[in-house]
């Protein structure tokens, strides 16, 4: 999805609704807001919107911030977004098609649901973190898995400005990262994986042609790395908190740097709480770090190295 668009979308959701034009002077005319307040509701109570532990789509983040708010368990504040919903629709019907494919890669005593070519929406388990007062399984969902390629699909709804960059530089670290984890997940299920593909389908154009399709062998290790890196930052912050205290804890989540050419979005848009958000953090007074712990933010690494050693 477009950063840029979503932010927009965001801000002009802040100003008031435009009186409906109509000429109609009735009070029962203005039916507009109610049936916005209905649309956002539902739009609000999607599953990804309600999601708390974090999922392979996020662990490849290059904003450490981001990252380590999420696993700390921050709260965060998420607008009723249009252009999201746009892609959860296309998702949920590219699941009913492939789902109603009746092709098949082999036969035998196999059980129908692992005989199938294409399964839409595949849950995987890609690993799991272990923290100070619990732990979990990272979980996902693959958006299509072709047993015949031994392929994960992943659909990407995005504007222009997303097209024109992954032309130039191919998709981001976290669409990569999450490609990988993708595979990772199907081999902990004992599926074969052969090729991670993202295609980017585009938001504002009038034909499929303009997709832009990418491809590339499974590689374990980018997704191998994001796990290492969360579970590390993970036992930081535990550290941090069993020695100092939850309220060091935040200030040193607050010290992490937005990461990116323009910064984070969802720093920018005010997701976390240390970002303008209402939930008991606007007007709290930060703890000073210790510079024993200040200086531990610098072994967290915000980006993939391609010749990261094998984990």
């Amino acid at each position: 999805m477009n950063a840029d668009d979503i932010l927009a979308v965001a801000n002009a959701q802040q100003q008031a609704t435009p009186a409906p034009q109509t000429g109609d002077d009735s009070t029962d005319a203005d039916l507009w807001p109610e049936i916005r307040r209905i649309i956002e509701t539902r739009m609000s109570s999607q599953p990804r919107d309600l999601q708390r532990e974090i999922g392979p789509s996020e662990l490849g983040t290059s904003c450490v911030h981001c990252l380590a708010a999420k696993l700390a368990g921050w709260p965060e504040r998420r607008r009723p977004a249009w252009l999201p919903f746009i892609g959860t629709c296309v998702h949920a019907r590219f699941e009913q098609w492939f789902q109603e494919s009746e092709e098949t890669v082999f036969t035998g005593p196999a059980p129908e649901d692992e005989r199938r070519r294409f399964v839409p929406e595949m849950r995987v388990t890609v690993g799991h973190l272990q923290g100070l007062h619990a732990g979990y399984d990272v979980k996902g969902s693959i958006d299509l898995y072709d047993r015949k390629t031994g392929s994960t699909i992943d659909w990407k709804i995005v504007g222009n400005t997303t097209l024109t960059k992954v032309k130039a530089h191919g998709p981001s670290q976290q669409y990569r990262v999450q490609a990988s984890l993708y595979g990772i997940g199907l081999e902990n299920r004992g599926e074969a994986v052969r090729y991670s593909r993202i295609y980017f389908l585009p938001k504002t154009k009038t034909s499929l042609a303009d997709a832009l399709p990418w491809q590339t062998r499974f590689d374990p290790k980018p997704g191998r790395w994001a796990l290492a890196r969360a579970q590390l930052l993970v036992n930081l912050m535990d550290c941090i908190e069993q020695a100092e205290g939850i309220d060091v804890r935040d200030s040193w989540i607050h010290s992490l740097p937005a990461a990116g050419p323009d910064g984070c979005f969802q720093c920018r848009s005010a997701v976390w709480p240390d970002q303008g958000m209402p939930e008991g953090f606007d007007d709290k007074e930060w703890t000073p770090i210790p510079d024993k712990w200040a200086r531990l933010a610098s072994v967290i690494e915000p980006e993939y190295q391609e010749n990261q050693p094998k984990q």
